[in-house]
Order: structure tokens, then C-alpha cells, then sequence
């Protein structure tokens, strides 16, 4: 018992030794060589037509107009879609660039339908005659 009492007491006096003592405050807080620092962080880019794109991680990075990345992982801005549709009423095309581009279903009997970019809806022209959307 004596013999395990005092290798515990070498070993206990051993880690003493190893680790330095105690530290100051001061130390307690500065990081250590070779340790990696790291936080959460948020990071935001502008996108075109007003909308944006943000991500958190430990290591984020941004580029204004384009994408951000964190942890290695991108995440790109939203690229805008273009949508076209025929008018049968006056056959004409209408077409619109926007993040936000869809198709937009008929109004009634008579208009048939038309596009959306951006919130901006844009209708064909009424049919003036007898005919109806299909």
C-alpha cells in the first residue's frame, strides 16, 4: 500500500510539473500555440433585385452581389429566371426577367393569363370576340 501511495504522489507531482503550475488570469484567457480559435459567425451578402443570402458558421466569408460562404460550404445568390407567354387575343408574347418570375393563371373567361417578375404582374389583353381561354 505504501509502495501504490507513493507512485500516486509521483505521478500527482509529475502532472504538476507537466502542465506548468497554475496559471495567472491573464494567461487563462490568451488562446495557446497551436490551438485554433473559434466562434459562431453570421455572414450576409446583397444579392441582385434586393434580396440577400446569409449562412453561420466558424468561418464564413462573403462576396457582395454573388454568394457566402461558410465552413466551406457556398451558398450562392439566386439567379433570376426568365418566363414567357403566348397572348392568343393578340398574338403577342410577353416576357419578364425577375428572381421572382412565374406564369400567372387565367383572370376569367376572357383574359388567359400572363406573367409576374419581382411582384410586377403583366396580363395579356382581353379577347374582344366570342372566343374564351382554353
Amino acid at each position: 500500500m505504501k509502495r501504490f501511495l507513493f507512485a500516486a504522489m509521483a505521478v500527482l507531482g509529475l502532472q504538476t510539473v507537466a502542465c506548468g503550475g497554475p496559471m495567472e488570469a491573464e494567461e487563462a484567457l490568451q488562446p495557446q500555440e497551436g490551438s485554433e480559435v473559434t466562434a459562431m459567425a453570421v455572414c450576409t451578402a446583397s444579392c441582385p433585385g434586393g434580396t440577400s443570402v446569409s449562412c453561420s458558421g466558424n468561418h464564413c466569408e462573403a462576396v457582395e452581389g454573388q454568394a457566402v460562404k461558410c465552413d466551406g460550404q457556398w451558398t450562392n445568390c439566386p439567379s433570376p429566371q426568365t418566363v414567357t407567354f403566348y397572348c392568343e387575343a393578340n398574338n403577342t408574347v410577353l416576357s419578364c426577367t425577375g428572381l421572382n418570375a412565374h406564369m400567372l393563371q387565367p383572370l376569367n373567361s376572357k383574359v388567359c393569363g400572363g406573367v409576374s417578375c419581382n411582384g410586377q404582374d403583366t396580363y395579356c389583353p382581353a379577347f374582344t370576340d366570342a372566343r374564351e381561354c382554353f
